[in-house]
């Protein structure tokens, strides 16, 4: 009897628990004006005129939602400074459903709303470089 007790209790807390994340898959995913490549030590996303990392993979919940922060870099045609223009925080925040994701990003030093963008896994992306 104790043993049924036990396992139900096990059982009941199992139903309970959260799941744990779930990354998104690796590898590349594309859209307009966009391009992740998802890895487990980093991610690494292209926009026409700028780039981002966010350290790490991208961790999702049971839905599909996940949020990240990292560092994004403004790319601009013309000379360069020597120190390389600036890097400045972010948040990437999005879901992913199969192959399918939607990711918005914000600049966070100024509320700044860089876009809304649709991925597909293994996806050409549709980059319109501004160098």
């Amino acid at each position: 009897m104790l043993v049924a007790s036990a396992s139900s209790a096990c059982a009941a807390d199992a139903l309970t628990r959260p799941s744990p994340a779930d990354s998104v898959k690796p590898g590349q995913w594309g859209g307009q004006h966009i391009v992740m490549t998802v890895a487990a030590e980093q991610t690494d996303i292209e926009f026409d005129c700028g780039k981002a990392t966010v350290a790490g993979a991208l961790d999702a919940d049971s839905s599909g939602s996940f949020t990240a922060t990292g560092t994004f870099t403004q790319e601009r045609p013309g000379p360069t400074p020597r120190e390389g223009p600036p890097q400045r925080p972010m948040r990437l925040s999005g879901t992913v459903k199969d192959d399918n994701m939607q990711v918005t990003v914000v600049l966070t030093d100024q509320n700044e709303d860089v876009g809304t963008f649709t991925l597909s896994f293994g996806a050409t992306p549709r980059l319109v470089k501004c160098r």
